[in-house]
């Protein structure tokens, strides 16, 4: 359950740096990203950063 608390906030709050430019500093995210193994790391920012950049693209469409 805290894997997914910590995959909704950080992809909340890279929405939040696309969306509004307010900038996290890294460390928020190297605390939030902890996982057990490098292949688990990598799915974790991979798929973070692709709905965070697919919902970006998607308000934006919306809006415009």
């Amino acid at each position: 359950m805290s894997k997914l608390k910590n995959f909704s906030l950080v992809v909340v709050n890279l929405i939040a740096d696309l969306w509004f430019g307010i900038v996290r500093k890294p460390e928020f995210y190297d605390k939030h990203t902890v996982t057990r193994t490098k292949k688990g790391y990598v799915l974790f920012v991979s798929m973070a950063g692709i709905i965070a950049v697919g919902s970006a693209f998607w308000l934006c469409s919306r809006i415009y």
